[in-house]
């Protein structure tokens, strides 16, 4: 190669990192298209209406910024589109009863329309390692980071041993069952079993609860495999529980959950009316009422925390405590290894006496 040809190569990446859409501050997307998977899912196509491409994991999520009723409302979304098809993003959200956000974008965001979005964000991903053998669990709606990675890997014409095993209530409820279908025609070692909860005249295949012994049945070799779970979090306990009784390590185990309740956790109270928040590069210092979270210390301040789903479990909001203890119950949302770092979430985190983050 000569110099002349070096020069451009490295010219020509330059231009593509100038072009990439990879950092976590807030950006507009455009909506290309809006597909309608299911009787009660949507899947929205979008564009980066600054003209780059995206880049991310596969398994990560975007955080929706949007005004619903006159209130700014965040929400985070996993992307369901791969990393391999960097010029569009996908995020598939399934329509819940009550649900504001998820009813407002299956009713009003149409081609065309531009919002504001963060991220990618996550610690949820699949790397491609050429000695994973992965198995995908799947249940309802968590079918989308785990469609970004079987993707990812189609797209790359793949030879690993994958698995795939979807759990939904019902046959109706199977998204994205025709492309699985196809996926599973065109590549033999791609593995798939959509499994209903409950029973279905229409419905032939498996029908239960995705626990150990189904598990052992399903996959024989799961001692092997490398599990990447994503699901509502009666359907993750559930797995968790199964995985735990087949044996599988937890050094091989990753998940994503979302849904679920705190369990009306009461906060401590008499802690919590002598407890202070003090914001260190802000120069800010809040008392806390009762009961109220490090997130709503910070906005009764006006500093800023990211959030997403507000309930501990996308990790959104992490900041770092610096000194103090807090009271906290988070889904999952943290690491193991960024608890033992001092991180907390301030969504679901309450002081006890006074606190000292580093924002």
């Amino acid at each position: 190669m000569n110099a002349h040809t070096s020069f451009r190569a490295t010219d020509f990446s330059a231009t593509m990192r100038q072009r990439q859409w990879a950092d976590a501050s807030p950006q507009a997307m455009l909506c290309r298209r809006v597909i309608d998977e299911t009787h009660d899912v949507k899947t929205f196509v979008f564009s980066a209406a600054s003209d780059r491409m995206f880049c991310f994991n596969a398994g990560q999520y975007v955080v929706l910024h949007l005004m619903i009723g006159g209130a700014a409302v965040t929400r985070c979304y996993s992307v369901s589109s791969p990393p391999t098809r960097p010029l569009d993003l996908h995020i598939t959200v399934k329509r819940t009863p009550g649900g504001l956000v998820s009813n407002w974008l299956h009713e009003n965001l149409r081609s065309g329309d531009e919002i504001m979005t963060e991220g990618p964000l996550g610690s949820f991903k699949f790397d491609g390692s050429p000695n994973q053998k992965p198995l995908f669990l799947g249940g309802g709606s968590g079918i989308t980071p785990l469609m970004s990675m079987l993707r990812t890997l189609t797209d790359r014409a793949s030879d690993l041993d994958v698995r795939l095993i979807y759990c939904v209530r019902s046959p109706r409820d199977l998204i994205f069952r025709s492309e699985l279908d196809a996926l599973a025609a065109r590549f033999p070692n791609l593995g798939v079993t959509c499994i209903c909860s409950r029973k279905d005249s229409s419905w032939a295949g498996r029908t239960g609860r995705v626990d150990g012994p189904m598990l052992l049945r399903l996959v024989p070799d799961l001692g092997e495999r490398t599990v990447y779970a994503c699901g509502p979090e009666q359907y993750m306990k559930t797995l968790r529980d199964g995985l735990g009784e087949a044996g599988v390590h937890t050094r091989g185990y990753h998940e994503e959950s979302f849904g679920g309740d705190r369990g009306g956790v009461a906060p401590d109270l008499e802690s919590a009316v002598l407890s202070s928040v003090h914001f260190a590069r802000s120069g800010l210092e809040h008392c806390c009422a009762p009961g109220e979270t490090l997130l709503e210390a910070a906005r009764n301040c006006g500093v800023y925390v990211p959030t997403g789903c507000q309930q501990g479990i996308c990790g959104t909001c992490r900041v770092a405590k610096l000194s103090g203890e807090v009271a906290a119950d988070d889904l999952g949302g943290l690491t193991p290894e960024e608890k033992s770092a001092g991180f907390v979430l301030a969504c679901c985190s309450r002081a006890r006496g006074a606190v000292l983050l580093d924002l």
